[in-house]
């Protein structure tokens, strides 16, 4: 059995990985609300954030707005980070979000609380770990294109 080395999207983007971790901590905030008292607009709040930190620079995403202003209030340092990864993932995140709250909509409940649990379990790990499903996700599904496009 082969072993796969885990790649990650790379680009010439900084982010702050600091905030990115909280802004994932906000997640799991809005995520476990919007599940538990499956408010699909909220959850479709959080897909429009998702998708202003996946395909801009996310200079108007609410979620990493306050994620900065609270850690430069908790005086959180800057350590630069491959934005890449964290777009890759916020698309990923926009996925789920769509899908959830069109679940909640039609009422299959069931449905919609396993993915926001899936989707708890991703901004957990980045949020307390700083462990991005983001990468892996890519290595399994984007990479393999990219590897015989170029072979």
């Amino acid at each position: 059995m082969s072993r796969t080395t885990v790649v990650c999207p790379v680009s010439s983007e900084r982010i702050n990985e600091n905030v990115a971790r909280i802004a994932a901590f906000f997640v799991i905030i809005i995520t476990i609300t919007g599940v538990c008292f499956n408010m699909p607009f909220l959850i479709a709040a959080l897909a429009v954030d998702f998708y202003l930190r996946a395909f801009t620079k996310g200079k108007y995403s609410p979620i990493k707005v306050l994620a900065r202003r609270f850690g430069q209030y908790i005086g959180v340092g800057s350590k630069p980070a491959d934005a890449a990864p964290k777009k890759f993932a916020a698309g990923i995140g926009l996925l789920f979000t769509i899908a959830i709250a069109n679940l909640q909509w039609f009422g299959f409940t069931i449905l919609a609380d396993s993915l926001g649990t899936v989707l708890l379990l991703c901004a957990a790990l980045e949020s307390f770990f700083g462990y991005c499903l983001g990468c892996v996700i890519y290595t399994y599904t984007v990479a393999p294109f990219f590897n015989k496009a170029n072979s």
